[in-house]
């Protein structure tokens, strides 16, 4: 019997902005003085450790590009300019980040059906942060962030279901990424795929082939018949 929904966040849960997103580094990197070309490529570098937290914080991320970003070199900037980087990214974030519309519903319904309820996101500090800007955190159980655990999922699952106190058999995960639904199944977690922009929806279940062209079915496909809502 199913207890535990764990939920991916990007592609699942929230839409990125990635051109708003870009703009939003571009302009940092033109406040650091750093080309830009220079300042995607050591995003990209960093983005295994910034993952995991390996750098502390927002600003050790920040610190650690812009290092890479101009071969190590440490002159670039200084605390105080790194707390205005990490608010601008930040900001960057909350307006780049979007809710999908059937998240609060799905969410509603999930608890309806007694559900426990886990964000279970690979995101770094500034992708993590769009969790408490979008209100979102007071809808589940629990938030298991990679950058927070310094683990990447599967692991995160693990820790999530530890945090909700269910077996691997009792839960479900909800992904968009095929390679994550592949890896929690390698675990023992059902899993759900959701294809945002494919055409159909099957109905199979949440065992294995389970998928979702959006998330209004996630409830019935882990619970079957739902309450109604009073009203």
């Amino acid at each position: 019997m199913k207890r535990a929904v764990l939920l991916d966040l990007y592609g699942t849960l929230v839409e990125p902005d990635w051109g708003a997103l870009t703009a939003g580094r571009d302009a940092i990197a033109d406040r650091v003085g750093v080309p830009r070309a220079a300042a995607h490529a050591a995003w990209a570098a960093t983005h295994q450790a910034r993952m995991r937290g390996q750098h502390g914080s927002l600003e050790g991320d920040l610190a650690a590009v812009f290092a890479a970003a101009s071969d190590g070199g440490s002159d670039l900037v200084t605390d105080e300019l790194l707390e205005e980087l990490a608010a601008l990214e930040r900001a960057n974030w909350r307006r780049g980040v979007h809710l999908y519309p059937d998240v609060v519903p799905m969410l509603g319904q999930l608890r309806r059906a007694d559900a426990r309820l886990a964000i279970v996101t690979n995101a770094s500090a500034e992708a993590a942060a769009v969790i408490p800007a979008l209100e979102l955190g007071g809808l589940v159980d629990a938030v298991i962030a990679s950058c927070d655990a310094g683990v990447v999922k599967p692991d995160l699952l693990v820790l999530a279901m530890h945090e909700l106190g269910v077996t691997s058999a009792e839960a479900v995960l909800v992904d968009d990424e095929p390679a994550q639904v592949e890896a929690a199944r390698r675990i023992g977690v059902d899993a759900i795929l959701v294809r945002r922009v494919a055409a159909g929806r099957s109905a199979s279940g949440a065992g294995r082939g389970a998928a979702v062209r959006d998330l209004a079915g996630v409830a019935e496909l882990v619970f079957g018949a739902l309450p109604t809502p009073p009203g």
